[in-house]
């Protein structure tokens, strides 16, 4: 079984979408939805489509993935509900908060999880499998074999196989945010990566990946067990949608027909994809291949115009013609008899309805009502999403006036839809809402990633909220703290390291694999005084597993190593699996918006950090042991699995000494981010930094009062002489609350947060 699943970013979309063969339709609703900018769907609207979508034996399901803040998450039983009792087939969703809640409440939903959390390994996959996800829609990164290892494994996945790619793995990217405010884990990315950027004087279009266009492999994409097949573009025109639908729904199809036959491609139909809202280049994503220049577009990329008359066609053939649900009637009405008209699905006569006049029909005076007659008033069915295929009637002398025949019809068809609804959609209708107790601060303990067989690394079970025993949380308001400031350095150099080990601004420090691969580690480790972390790659895939074990295993084993830091829930799972018994403390990417997802981060890390894009304002309820800031460093703003290095001709490989490398990345106006480019033998990867550093050394005594006392320091490409200026700033600012620092900053969302 394969799903062919269409976008839709209004009705017209959704119809041509269904029309031309989607198996299931993703849409949003107004709020919630990863596309801020599309038009959407009101409440009736998106109503009706799931009614539509029910009786054409078609699935919905809704976009809910955007990281949500406490006051949003407070309105998300009245939004869902509606469309829960209509039918609605499941949710995607990124944030964990989100997540925990709808599978408390709307118990029987599907939840799926969306690209946006950025599942790249069968260890994530697992994860959100335990914890009641019903499909895990997996990063785009992905190669054929690496999708293969998690669904051999019986899970449940979706996969892009058209349309526009993020160059960043989807979930991770700051980018758009730190550049104007427009989050893209809100829905509101402005797309600064389609613009030019300037590497080693050459500008480009660097991080402007060419649309995805996977029409030739689709066999093979079958072949791996993808159970959902996803087209991108729910920004996307009416004739989008149904056109590219059309045009897999008929490859598929052969491949379902014919196993292990390779499709051939027709002339047309090529051509047509090409100018139905494509960039300028076309590619088949990273299906087979880990990154490529040959994925980048270089120039400027500009959409092809579908030209008036193919438009004009797929307008014709799929929209302005839904496709009806066929139904057979059969009618009676003899003469001092009451009339009847019974509907039946054409293709399943288990399902009918029954209509019955409150009159006996009257012998008629002059000329009795004909066949054709009424037959005529009763396939008049243009309103409706019906069309008669079959009518039998059975009349006598009797005379059956139009009206009656009208009501009917009308009644008999409002009833077959009632019953077809009902049959594919047992829903319950009540369900559980979540007490939040005005301000939102009674929450329980929200399960923990605990794993309690071993023996083949699978996660048993996660706890699951219970709602009855709801505990108080820590008061998030005026919790001053009296003990001394932890701080904690981040380093990617091995003489930032020694710096850190040296100065008594820090308390600890945390390491990255560069540093670990330095000839002088084990060494320096050997005798430091200082608490040591590990900060274990952004993204765990199977390409880079050995690693990460291999790393795992030495910080278990190395009694100088006091914990890892992680990047996903990827990581978590892979960690508990392995008996880790050090401390685990979540990174940038693990996000806590709400006081659910903190409530359940806090019982699966021992620190927590916070979100980069929140203001003081909204940061959620925390236990203030478990949470620590971001004070001082340079937003990642991007990682990519594509490396910009390679791409200008300058790959790192090539060189062992340049295997990790601060590059400027400068934009049109000649802002400098920082690009480090991790290219080695297992994974490569780009992480792009914000341009200037974060820092709240304005905001020390709020964030004192509020309890917090474990403050992060990030470390980029500073040098050493930059590090002392720097920490002798920070000294003044935590021993005197100085509010004046030599370095250029941005405090942008800690002050002013993200719509």
């Amino acid at each position: 079984m394969v799903e062919l699943l269409s976008p839709a970013g209004e009705y017209n979309s959704f119809l041509g979408a269904i029309n031309a063969g989607a198996d299931a339709v993703y849409l949003a609703g107004n709020m919630y939805g990863a596309r801020a900018s599309a038009v959407n769907f009101e409440t009736d609207e998106l109503i009706k489509a799931i009614k539509y979508a029910h009786l054409s034996d078609r699935k919905v399901y809704l976009t809910v993935n955007t990281l949500t803040k406490n006051d949003e998450l407070e309105k998300l039983y009245d939004f869902l509900y509606p469309f829960y009792i209509n039918g609605l087939d499941g949710v995607i969703v990124q944030d964990i908060g989100v997540f925990l809640y709808i599978r408390e409440v709307f118990k029987d939903l599907d939840i799926h999880v969306s690209t946006q959390a950025a599942v790249t390994s069968l260890y994530g996959a697992e994860f959100y499998k335990n914890l009641g996800a019903k499909r895990i829609v997996l990063a785009r990164e992905l190669t054929l074999d690496e999708i293969k290892k998690i669904t051999e494994k019986g899970i449940e996945t979706e996969c892009f196989i058209h349309g526009a790619m993020c160059y960043s793995y989807s979930g991770m990217c700051l980018f758009s945010s730190f550049l104007g405010g427009n989050s893209g884990n809100r829905g509101r990315c402005k797309g600064p990566c389609r613009q030019p950027y300037k590497v080693n004087g050459k500008e480009a279009y660097y991080l402007s990946l060419s649309d995805m266009n996977t029409l030739e492999i689709i066999d093979k994409l079958i072949d791996a067990n993808i159970y959902s097949f996803k087209i991108e573009g729910r920004l996307k025109s009416p004739s989008y949608s149904a056109g590219v639908t059309g045009i897999y729904r008929k490859y598929i199809d052969f491949c379902l027909e014919n196993p292990g036959v390779s499709p051939v491609i027709s002339k047309e139909d090529s051509d047509l994809l090409k100018i139905l809202y494509s960039r300028t280049s076309t590619g088949r994503g990273y299906y087979e291949r880990v990154n490529s220049k040959k994925m980048i577009t270089f120039e400027k990329g500009a959409y092809a115009k579908v030209d008036e008359e193919s438009e004009k066609k797929i307008v014709e053939k799929y929209i302005e013609n839904p496709v009806r649900i066929k139904v057979d009637f059969e009618f009676e009405a003899l003469s001092q008899n009451k009339a009847e008209l019974k509907a039946f699905l054409h293709d399943n006569h288990l399902i009918s309805s029954v209509a019955q006049s409150l009159q006996i029909v009257q012998k008629a005076e002059k000329l009795p009502s004909g066949e054709e007659e009424i037959k005529n008033q009763l396939v008049k069915l243009g309103n409706t999403f019906f069309v008669c295929e079959k009518c039998d009637i059975k009349i006598d002398d009797g005379f059956v006036p139009v009206g009656l025949i009208k009501s009917l019809r009308r009644e008999a068809i409002e009833k077959l839809e009632e019953n077809i609804l009902l049959y594919k959609n047992q829903r319950k209708k009540d369900c559980n809402k979540f007490d939040f107790d005005g301000d939102f601060k009674e929450i329980q303990n929200f399960g923990s990633c605990d794993i309690t067989d071993n023996s083949d690394k699978a996660l048993k079970e996660i706890g699951k909220p219970d709602l009855k025993e709801i505990k108080s949380l820590l008061d998030f308001n005026v919790k001053c703290s009296s003990q001394k400031p932890f701080k904690r350095a981040f380093v990617k150099k091995f003489d930032q390291f020694e710096f850190v080990l040296n100065s008594s601004f820090f308390d600890s420090a945390v390491v990255s694999k560069e540093i670990i691969e330095n000839s002088g580690f084990l060494n320096t480790l050997s005798h430091v005084s200082k608490d040591i972390y590990i900060e274990l790659p952004p993204v765990l895939r199977s390409l880079n597993e050995e690693y990460f074990k291999k790393t795992i295993n030495f910080a278990k084993d190395n009694k100088n190593i006091k914990g890892l830091y992680v990047n996903q829930y990827d990581a978590l799972y892979l960690i508990k699996s392995m008996n880790f018994d050090k401390e685990i403390l979540s990174d940038q990417n693990i996000y806590s918006y709400n006081d659910l997802s903190a409530a359940f981060n806090q019982n699966n890390f021992d620190v927590l950090t916070n979100p980069a894009e929140l203001s003081l304002a909204n940061y959620p309820s925390f236990e203030k042991e478990h949470f620590s800031v971001i004070f001082y460093g340079r937003a990642a703003l991007m990682i990519t699995a594509n490396c910009v290095l390679k791409n200008c001709d300058r790959c790192s490989k090539k060189n062992q000494s340049d295997k990790y490398s601060f590059v400027d990345l400068k934009d049109r106006t000649g802002t400098d981010f920082k690009l480090y480019a991790i290219c080695d033998d297992s994974l490569c990867f780009n992480v792009i930094y914000n341009s200037k550093a974060t820092s709240l050394h304005k905001y020390y005594d709020k964030l004192k009062n509020l309890g917090i006392n474990k403050f992060l320091f990030v470390f980029t490409d500073e040098n050493i002489e930059e590090m002392y200026k720097i920490t002798d700033d920070l000294t003044e600012v935590f021993d005197s609350f100085k509010n004046n620092v030599g370095y250029d900053y941005t405090a942008y969302h800690f002050k002013n947060g993200i719509l």
